[in-house]
């Protein structure tokens, strides 16, 4: 059950999950206050079945029960909340605090040019859960549909952000406190996916040691194409000034600023909001004043829990450049090396040692077997790859992972056996001997 309450001004919310208290100053515009996320139109999250849920391995110490599902569990390692009732280490499990709402306190406040923000209400240690992410999760249609309502009815922010492929979180009129969190070039908080009860959801972290009464921000890393030119106003020293300008579509579409250029004027390009601005997580920060209609999303950076936005700007309208830069397109072809694949038989043809060729054709053998097994478990686990596509989920059983797994293990194994025995016996050919039979 998703506990829902409404935030108006002068309000102050209590007794929330008997968690944290939320006041809202005067002049934030009304939302409603969620802890979880909604789903609007979109089917409920399949209960896990037993053996696909992932149970750590933890060993409970009554003794020192703050090192409960510490640093060190493997569900924490892969981003996983354990499931209450199979984690070895009961209710002193510290590894469920998405479904506790165990955030960090903060508080908001009126910054100065860039609207609300929020800031720490206590210290808060590096690596530290601060608060989720919340709002509705919607389709893309949804996303872009509600896009043109807000616009039409004159909101001028919008918050929403891309939870994967195909969904979005909407958090601008039902919404955790992580909305208002605010850009800055130079963070000191990431944003991270992690699965709780087989569900994708995405909370704040700190990156470093934050002070209390610090302003909360991380990097929206925003992608540029094309649009109005906005400015950042996070003052902070490594500022790369707009928005996006670090994306590759920013610096394809916009000449390179230097020392005494004066073809253009910085301050003619329109600021990143203003009073009204209300920034939030992974944000979409959308003028609608200005008669644009900007289309963001945020894409899950490599190798990082972060989340980069992709932010689309007018077309044709607005006082920016109409000219679109080139967006790269996912259906692009790539280059594929010219390089082919050795084949063990034809390579055995270069040695005259009938050992070293009865070696090779053994472990070509082995690959085309390893090669056809992992094509026959494909096929096998396929249904089940698609039915989790239909459904947008982001996690496979684990008995099906087990399977691909160990088959591409078995597949890159013969790979490395393969190339291996060619380079030993190119290296360190073998020496012959006229008693030899098979030399």
């Amino acid at each position: 059950m998703i506990e829902i309450y409404h935030i108006s001004n002068n309000f102050k919310l209590t007794n929330v999950n008997n968690l944290f208290n939320v006041q809202l100053p005067e002049g934030v515009a009304p939302f409603t206050h969620i802890t979880r996320n909604e789903r609007s139109g979109r089917k409920q999250i399949k209960k896990k079945e037993e053996e696909d849920i992932a149970v750590c391995e933890c060993k409970f110490d009554p003794g020192h029960t703050e090192l409960a599902c510490g640093e060190r569990c493997l569900n924490v390692l892969t981003n996983t909340e354990c499931t209450p009732g199979y984690c070895p280490c009961g209710t002193f499990c510290k590894n469920q605090r998405f479904q506790k709402c165990e955030y960090a306190k903060t508080k908001l406040f009126k910054t100065e040019g860039r609207g609300w923000g929020l800031l720490a209400d206590e210290n808060i240690k590096a690596g530290q859960f601060i608060i989720e992410y919340c709002g509705e999760i919607i389709s893309s249609e949804e996303a872009k549909a509600r896009s043109q309502t807000y616009e039409s009815q004159g909101l001028r922010d919008a918050y929403i952000i891309s939870l994967n492929a195909s969904y979005f979180i909407d958090a601008t009129r039902k919404g955790s406190l992580g909305r208002f969190i605010n850009h800055s070039c130079q963070p000191n908080c990431e944003t991270r996916k992690w699965t709780v009860l087989g569900e994708t959801r995405v909370g704040i972290f700190a990156t470093k040691d934050i002070s209390i009464g610090s302003e909360l921000a991380y990097d929206y890393n925003f992608e540029w194409y094309g649009g109005v030119n906005v400015r950042c106003l996070c003052g902070a020293p490594n500022c790369s000034i707009f928005l996006g300008a670090k994306s590759q579509g920013f610096q394809e579409h916009n000449h390179v600023w230097e020392d005494g250029d004066d073809r253009y004027t910085v301050d003619e390009f329109p600021l990143y909001d203003s009073a009204e601005d209300e920034p939030s997580d992974k944000l979409i920060k959308t003028n609608f004043s200005s008669g644009a209609r900007p289309v963001t999303k945020i894409e899950p950076m490599k190798e990082s829990g972060q989340q980069a936005m992709v932010v689309s700007g007018p077309n044709g309208s607005g006082t920016g450049p109409t000219k679109r830069a080139g967006r790269r397109s996912p259906n692009r072809k790539q280059k594929v090396s010219g390089r082919k694949p050795v084949n063990g038989k034809r390579v055995a043809q270069l040695f005259a040692s009938k050992k070293v060729q009865n070696e090779l054709i053994k472990c070509e053998e082995v690959r085309n077997e390893a090669s056809m097994m992992l094509d026959s478990v494909y096929d096998e686990i396929r249904p089940a790859i698609e039915e989790r596509e239909r459904e947008s989920l982001d996690s496979l059983p684990t008995n099906v992972a087990e399977k691909w797994i160990e088959a591409s293990c078995s597949k890159l194994n013969a790979d490395f056996n393969l190339y291996f025995t060619v380079v030993k016996n190119v290296v360190c050919p073998p020496t012959t001997t006229t008693s030899d039979p098979d030399s």
